[in-house]
């Protein structure tokens, strides 16, 4: 059975070729641009990695990180930024998210983390 992924990004190019990419390499993907539309995804259905983006609208990526573990405490979340020293990708690791992956992305970290 394929890992599931799910992504939380506004920016629509960003979605689309993490999607693109990952489905491509045989894993099974859901990606979202709403934060909400996201979360509810998690409380629906379980994923083996998350990608939370930082600079979102309405929530940020420590808000949506606190709210997808308070539903699943053993989520495997990882930040994505453009901008690592963001001080809201720190407050995301510090809320238990358990790494950063830099815009533009290292698709060789998340493959790192599907294997974990």
């Amino acid at each position: 059975m394929a890992k599931r992924i799910l992504i939380i990004d506004d920016e629509a190019p960003i979605l689309e070729a993490v999607q693109m990419i990952l489905s491509d390499m045989g894993y099974e993907v859901v990606a979202h641009a709403d934060a909400d539309e996201g979360i509810q995804a998690a409380r629906q259905q379980r994923f083996d990695l998350m990608l939370v983006d930082v600079r979102m609208p309405h929530k940020n990526g420590a808000a949506v990180t606190r709210a997808l573990l308070q539903d699943t405490p053993e989520a495997y979340i990882l930040i994505i930024t453009a901008f690592p020293g963001d001080p809201v990708a720190a407050e995301a690791m510090q809320a238990g998210a358990r790494g950063i992956i830099k815009k533009p992305f290292e698709i060789a970290k998340i493959l790192d983390a599907l294997r974990e």
